[in-house]
């Protein structure tokens, strides 16, 4: 079935600046001046009032539609284009989700339920827009980074069963009847998602894969997860047509850097997945130039947005959202995206970032003392933070980060093994996913469940001295004592 896929692309619209209006003045006192065109601007040479790119992110109240507050700011659309994007479901005809864009004299707009645009003005005339009773935030555009450890990628063959189709998966019974599965041919990362006590590595290399993972049966069946990031190679045969591009910022929906299908499949491929029966819906937000701060807002946007349609029909299972990406300072978009998130009901996995640091210094794990999102450390093989894990009482819960094997973008069959933060977010998203079925009195409420989360985790097993001041806990999925070998 063919998925229609949703481009935000950048819009060529010609445009007309607007001279004052000689129409009769408003009652309603005007809340938008244009910088520089409607308002004093204290001289600066250029040197002393340089150029930036902004995201200003309009108020909740600020309902009136774009060109009235364009032709307040200045500017006018009359004449000029715009564009509306639509996505239809599994080739389903009816959209989805519907976003009308514009981009007037540079100032391009996104957004539904996060209104926002972005500009590229003086720092004089971004000082005039504050305190702007239509902006709740406006801040510089700053790009993100991935939460991976340059230079740790390792490609390495594939696994000779995923061409043949067979699943070196057993099934047992555990002591409450519930159905679970052992995996004989995992990487170290599951193994020790599902077992109590550190991996006795017994001459293996963490990049082997001859762990045992435990899962439920159910393995997330149904849940819908929003992998935030580079795109997801779908046609990877590990994720047996469950993986679809759902939106992308660039016009291509390529993983051109392999980082998102690395993610999707520690969340869900078969043989490498925690959760390996979930949907996997790519918001495309990044390529190998880097990841724009506002495509995170306009991605999160679209996923808030088919949540909010999803939730209300059958078969709705929950919705996580998993962001392996990341700069400082913290950003105030990101905050409000990921808080417009919550609010809708979906679950949020981040990445602390790798810079062996105070993760409070990051963004958007520094938001998890403030929002029930899960900010994720990375640890080792060995139970001990990863040397490049930041840390902190930002950091909620430790995952596996090192040496951790997965999908990647080069083929059907590709894997690679990567290190970072990047890669033990994921986990937990996956961990996120397989509760959301177990618990169905959890799917609207990412409170309670990153309760619940934390709850499950095994308690002190990274050390004090390597976390400093933050959590001990390591993700773990529940099962008691370590797999049957």
């Amino acid at each position: 079935m063919k998925t229609l896929i949703l481009f935000y692309t950048t819009l060529i619209i010609t445009t007309l600046q607007s001279t004052v209006s000689t129409a009769p003045t408003s009652t309603k006192e005007k809340r938008w001046l244009h910088p520089g065109a409607k308002r004093p601007v204290v001289a600066h040479s250029t040197d002393d009032d340089p150029f930036h790119d902004y995201i200003a992110i309009l108020s909740d109240d600020e309902t009136r539609p774009w060109a009235e507050i364009f032709d307040e700011m200045g500017f006018s659309t009359k004449g000029s284009k715009k564009m509306t994007h639509s996505l239809g479901v599994s080739g389903s005809g009816r959209p989805s989700y519907n976003m009308t864009s514009y981009d007037v004299n540079g100032i391009k707009t996104f957004g539904k339920n996060l209104r926002a645009f972005t500009i590229n003005m003086r720092e004089s005339e971004a000082e005039g827009m504050d305190g702007n009773p239509s902006l709740v935030s406006l801040e510089k555009t700053k790009m993100r980074q991935w939460a991976f450890v340059p230079g740790s990628k390792k490609v390495l063959p594939s696994l000779p069963l995923v061409e043949q189709g067979v699943r070196d998966f057993s099934l047992r019974k555990r002591q409450d009847d519930v159905m679970w599965i052992q995996q004989g041919n995992a990487p170290w990362n599951l193994q020790r998602l599902s077992c109590e006590h550190k991996i006795d590595v017994k001459g293996r290399l963490a990049t082997d894969l001859k762990y045992n993972y435990r899962f439920d049966e159910v393995a997330g069946n149904g849940v819908d997860v929003y992998v935030v990031d580079s795109g997801i190679n779908v046609d990877h045969v590990e994720f047996q047509g469950r993986a679809r591009m759902m939106f992308s910022y660039f016009g291509k929906v390529n993983d051109d850097v392999g980082h998102g299908t690395h993610c999707a499949g520690t969340i869900a491929a078969l043989h490498y997945g925690v959760a390996k029966n979930v949907n996997i819906w790519g918001i495309k937000v990044g390529d190998s130039s880097g990841v724009n701060g506002e495509a995170i807002v306009a991605g999160i946007d679209a996923a808030i947005t088919r949540h909010n349609q999803r939730k209300s029909q059958p078969g709705f299972m929950g919705s996580v959202i998993s962001m392996s990406v990341g700069t400082a300072p913290p950003q105030q978009s990101d905050f409000m995206i990921l808080q417009k998130a919550v609010q809708a009901g979906m679950h949020v996995s981040v990445a602390a970032m790798n810079s062996a640091t105070d993760a409070c210094n990051f963004s958007p794990g520094a938001f998890s003392q403030q929002i029930p999102i899960i900010n994720v450390g990375a640890a080792g093989i060995d139970d001990t933070r990863a040397p490049f894990s930041n840390f902190g009482k930002c950091v909620d819960i430790y995952a596996p980060g090192v040496s951790i094997v997965s999908t990647f973008n080069n083929d059907a069959t590709g894997i690679a093994s990567l290190d970072g933060t990047s890669m033990a977010c994921p986990a937990v998203t996956g961990i996120i996913a397989d509760e959301l079925v177990r618990n169905p009195k959890l799917r609207l409420d990412p409170a309670a469940m990153k309760k619940h989360i934390l709850g499950k985790a095994l308690k002190g097993v990274i050390k004090a001295d390597n976390v400093i001041n933050g959590s001990e806990l390591m993700a773990n999925n529940g099962f008691p004592g370590d797999p049957q070998v």
